[in-house]
């Protein structure tokens, strides 16, 4: 089963905002997925919207990736366009996930699901990657739902989803204080409409339901811990926090590779990136032997080497996200940085790399400093 964010917003066409402002909100608070639901906008107005918030998320690095709720026809248009979406979430009544899969330029694509009986968990095509289980409760942002499922309900289709191999995400009218018990019962991820449109400060949402996803499901730290994502984001300080409160050695990858090369990064970097990309799993395979924490480089987990000896390690390779304006804001131009030359670059870089980082379990700090993320990790941890 590929990981989810723990919190998954969906769109509200009924609030003021258009939907593409509300997709840039959200990506901005540090939400790295979002549902475009349109509904019930007429499809041009929907499709205007659409590619207006898709050209945005290209232009951002694909921050934040965005899924479209049933309109297997305007995710075939948005791709016609170069702006194919994250994924494709379709209903019960929709077209069959296999169909909408051969349409062109969805190939590669995430598929979602509606469910909510145990004829529904169970008959889901082998194309879907992640299907709602609900409504837990009454809604009011869909009037023609189904009775609520409840705790019970959720538990058990969560149980079936998770033996299929699909992430189960929990739906209908949940607040951040559901998040505890949503998580407790098997779901991946909560999504999210009402509370998340009208909260003033969504971060904190999104936070209080990650800590919650924590709490419920600690993270292992006993066979290390490897930490990647975008230059800029701040693994190195977030790893030597989190490896302090859990006693484990710190590794900063490309410090090391520097010391032991008597070069600094840019310089060896001159030489040829995949020379360094070799270094790269030259000097991690060592650190893969006892449990520590480690930060690697922005480029690297797309080595297939790294990746097949992280998976051999037992190591738990993390995705820390963030959106990729502000890791820029922090490294633009750094010349210790040779790839932080350019913004366009930059994010078209951060655009390719995406797709790799966020099959990982992801790691958000809204905001928050990364002593105060990894103290939370590790309080987690603990218990």
């Amino acid at each position: 089963m590929r990981p989810l964010p723990p919190i998954y917003p969906i769109t509200d066409a009924g609030r003021e905002a258009p939907l593409s402002a509300q997709i840039t909100r959200l990506g901005n608070a540090g939400f790295p997925l979002v549902q475009f639901r349109g509904k019930p906008l007429d499809p041009r107005a929907q499709m205007d919207q659409l590619r207006a918030a898709l050209q945005s998320s290209q232009d951002n690095g694909g921050w934040p990736l965005v899924c479209v709720n049933d309109r297997a026809d305007l995710a075939v248009l948005a791709a016609a366009e170069g702006l194919a979406p994250w994924g494709l979430h379709l209903g019960q009544g929709d077209l069959p996930h296999g169909d909408a899969a051969r349409l062109p330029g969805l190939t590669g694509l995430r598929f979602g699901a509606s469910t909510h009986a145990p004829e529904e968990w169970a008959t889901l095509e082998s194309i879907v990657d992640h299907a709602g289980v609900g409504p837990f409760r009454a809604t009011t942002t869909k009037a023609d739902h189904e009775r609520p499922i409840g705790l019970d309900g959720l538990r058990s289709g969560c149980a079936e989803l998770r033996d299929k191999g699909i992430a189960p995400i929990a739906i209908g009218g949940l607040g951040p204080e559901d998040a505890g018990a949503c998580f407790q019962a098997g779901a991946e991820s909560l999504a999210m409409i009402g509370a998340i449109a009208a909260a003033e400060h969504p971060a904190e949402i999104g936070w209080q339901v990650q800590r919650a996803r924590w709490g419920a499901r600690p993270l292992d730290p006993s066979r290390g811990i490897l930490l990647t994502g975008s230059s800029g984001v701040g693994k190195s300080s977030l790893g030597a926090e989190l490896a302090r409160r859990l006693g484990l050695p710190f590794h900063d990858l490309d410090r090391r590779i520097a010391e032991s090369e008597g070069r600094s990064i840019p310089e060896i970097f001159a030489s040829g990136e995949a020379a360094f990309r070799a270094l790269e799993t030259h000097h991690l395979k060592p650190l893969l032997t006892e449990p520590c924490v480690i930060a690697l480089g922005g480029g690297a987990w797309e080595t297939p080497e790294i990746r097949e000896a992280a998976q051999a390690s037992g190591f738990k390779a993390l995705w820390l996200a963030e959106s990729p304006a502000r890791c820029w804001d922090r490294v633009a131009r750094d010349p210790n940085r040779p790839l932080a030359q350019d913004r366009a670059a930059f994010m078209a870089r951060h655009r390719a790399r995406l797709p790799r980082w966020a099959e990982l379990e992801c790691i958000l700090p809204f905001g928050r400093s990364p002593a105060e993320v990894a103290q939370a990790m590790a309080s987690a941890m603990s218990h």
